[in-house]
């Protein structure tokens, strides 16, 4: 059974590993310029959320920030290698959508090539709103979405 819970700063290093994991995971570039060091200042600094496994064990987190007065722009998205295509990511997601205010919405951008995350994210309603080319190391273009929640 997963479990959604707020990260704490005690999750840090296990955040670290499975980004450490991630390395060579993906033909193109993920979260851009993320390291260690942004990782634990963005836990500590902002929001983040996690699906941990029946044994504690998380399985994806979402980092994210608000920006008041009404919208959160998620940060960074990762699941555990070994939890891809178990449905962690998509808890998680359904979990954040749940937590939302009915006037908040989320923004978020992804790698053009990343298809699987943005047919997460199209699932769960997430509408194209932008795009940054050449945003990425690979030359690859970042797709921006928005989340609003039916009003």
């Amino acid at each position: 059974m997963l479990s959604f819970r707020e990260l704490a700063v005690t999750d840090i290093a296990e955040c670290q590993g499975i980004w450490a994991e991630l390395g060579s995971h993906y033909d193109h570039p993920i979260g851009g310029s993320w390291n260690n060091e942004k990782l634990a200042d963005e836990i500590r600094d902002h929001q983040g959320v996690g699906i941990f496994s029946g044994e504690g064990q998380l399985e994806a987190f979402c980092l994210y920030r608000l920006l008041p007065p009404d919208r959160r722009e998620i940060m960074l998205l990762v699941t555990r290698p070994r939890a891809h295509r178990t449905g962690a990511m998509r808890a998680l997601m359904r979990s954040f959508i749940d937590e939302l205010r009915p006037d908040e919405s989320v923004w978020l951008e992804v790698h053009a090539g990343n298809v699987p995350a943005i047919s997460l994210y199209e699932s769960f309603g997430f509408q194209l709103c932008g795009e940054r080319p050449d945003y990425y190391a690979d030359g690859g273009k970042a797709l921006l979405y928005e989340y609003k929640p039916l009003q």
